[in-house]
């Protein structure tokens, strides 16, 4: 069946001499990988250039039930980003982001409120111009509902711990090891309104950065399969150091 698609490119990976396979987050499918051609040539360089990471790109691809994986069609780009793969930092947030999608959405099927937040997300990232350097915690903090596992905020009160593994506050420290401190955690209610528009009124040195960014990893690999291995994270270290 010959369906058009939409999607976020996610991923591409060598899969032999001939082809290489592209992962996209579609907004008919959810998460589909494809078969692209690879090579050399002229054309097989502009395909890729097209594949970057997070680019957004429609195609036609013909769905056979007799095969494991489908054939791309042609390649269109219905939006051209116009600084994330020429600004550095906004560049190290592009694979960052790229790669922990891809963890994120590893089992996702269609889902309209999820596209539509980060085809926002990604078009705020490309004329964002005040407050980058918080991006990344912004983009993790807003996409917490989007993923199901927004933060129990009604639990909230000054003093108590945050339990990352219940999601919520708590008077005393849990058994497990997976929480943040009374101090730290009343920040958490305040960084919880961050959003793309007011990023760059938050204040963080780098070891802040660094400490919310391990924390927010932490808690989604505490509820979803993510991970706090990713290999992106050095390419952010290098730029805000």
């Amino acid at each position: 069946m010959l369906t058009k698609l939409t999607g976020i490119v996610l991923q591409t990976i060598r899969h032999n001499d001939r082809n290489d396979i592209v992962t996209l987050f579609t907004r008919q499918r959810g998460r589909v990988a494809l078969l692209v051609g690879a090579g050399n040539g002229k054309t097989a360089r502009m395909r890729r250039a097209r594949l970057s990471p997070l680019a957004l790109i429609e195609t036609e691809v013909n769905f056979r039930e007799t095969r494991d994986l489908q054939f791309i069609g042609e390649i269109s780009s219905p939006h051209l980003w116009r600084n994330l793969y020429f600004d550095p930092v906004k560049g190290a947030m592009t694979v960052f982001m790229a790669e922990f999608l891809n963890r994120l959405l590893r089992a996702s099927e269609a889902d309209e409120p999820m596209w539509r937040f980060l085809l926002s997300a990604l078009h705020s990232l490309d004329t964002l111009e005040r407050g980058i350097s918080n991006y990344h915690i912004a983009f993790l903090i807003r996409l917490l509902p989007f993923a199901g596992i927004s933060p129990d905020l009604d639990s909230y009160r000054p003093g108590r711990v945050f339990d990352m593994q219940d999601g919520s506050f708590a008077d005393i420290p849990p058994l497990h090891r997976h929480f943040i401190p009374a101090a730290e955690a009343a920040y958490i209610p305040l960084l919880m309104r961050m959003n793309f528009r007011n990023l760059h009124r938050f204040r963080f040195n780098v070891g802040q950065r660094r400490q919310l960014l391990q924390w927010l990893l932490r808690y989604y690999s505490l509820h979803l399969p993510v991970g706090e291995d990713l290999k992106s994270l050095e390419v952010l270290r290098d730029v805000f150091n």
